[in-house]
């Protein structure tokens, strides 16, 4: 999957060969944020799609329930470029009020490499919500694509944008290279993709060309204005290769959303 930034790892950066968000196009994707208790570090993206809750990935949020991480150590910020990590009044970041992981992802099975076909069955729903503690002031929430709303498309001729916080690559090494070398910009960072062929479950996930890595976990990816699926895995550990995206038309995660909001 496309994990999540550690803590520890510093300030998320930005999407493989993307494009800055310096108009704050994409006001309703933020970064997901926890505090060491002087400093907050990103480690996932996610998206508004009500005015107070979030889509996220459910292997952003299903550590946090595990470990019972105390939900004043995260928030989420909208911040397109987050300032100095000690600030702890960023007025783009909101707290976390609850989350709730997909039951199912809890049931998924010890993930050995990058083996899509061994480990992507159901229950593999990687989808969360987060609920923040007060409503986005000023940004409107993404749309979330119905029940079937890719399969009413010729993928083959569509262009879609993938956003998030995450790596914008690697100066040496992998995700997992003892000495791996990520490069972060900190900032909000978007690239137009294109569909590939199927991959062995296209009922619920997308596959896409390469452009989002380690951090933009969660984020969004957009057929216009339109949130379709979330960012949740990648076929290479420097981010070069193919990603799979999480479908929000399956009717899966429509039923997902629809028991919740």
């Amino acid at each position: 999957m496309l994990v999540a930034l550690a803590p520890s790892a510093g300030p998320a950066g930005a999407i493989i060969g993307g494009e800055e968000d310096s108009a704050n196009a994409f006001a309703n994707v933020g970064q997901l944020e926890i505090t060491d208790g002087a400093d907050w570090f990103g480690f996932c993206s996610g998206t508004l799609i009500a005015p107070d809750v979030v889509v996220t990935a459910a292997h952003c949020t299903a550590w946090i329930v595990a470990e019972e991480i105390p939900l004043e150590a995260l928030r989420v910020n909208f911040n397109p470029a987050p300032g100095d990590p000690s600030d702890p009044a960023d007025p783009y970041a909101y707290g976390m009020a609850a989350i709730e992981v997909h039951p199912g992802f809890f049931d998924v099975p010890f993930v050995q490499g990058l083996n899509a076909k061994r480990v992507l069955a159901s229950p593999f729903e990687d989808i969360s919500l987060v609920w923040l503690t007060e409503v986005v002031d000023g940004v409107t929430p993404a749309p979330v694509a119905y029940e079937g709303y890719l399969d009413e498309l010729d993928l083959r001729d569509e262009t879609f944008t993938a956003v998030g916080y995450g790596l914008s690559g690697f100066g040496r090494g992998s995700a997992v290279s003892p000495n791996g070398e990520g490069i972060y910009l900190g900032t909000r960072n978007f690239r137009h993709v294109t569909a590939l062929g199927e991959d062995a479950f296209p009922d619920r996930f997308l596959k896409i060309s390469a452009g989002v890595c380690l951090g933009d976990s969660g984020g969004a990816l957009f057929h216009g204005d339109t949130l379709v699926a979330i960012n949740v895995w990648t076929y290479s550990l420097r981010c070069t290769g193919p990603n799979l995206e999480y479908r929000l038309d399956s009717s899966i995660a429509q039923a997902f959303l629809a028991e919740h909001l």
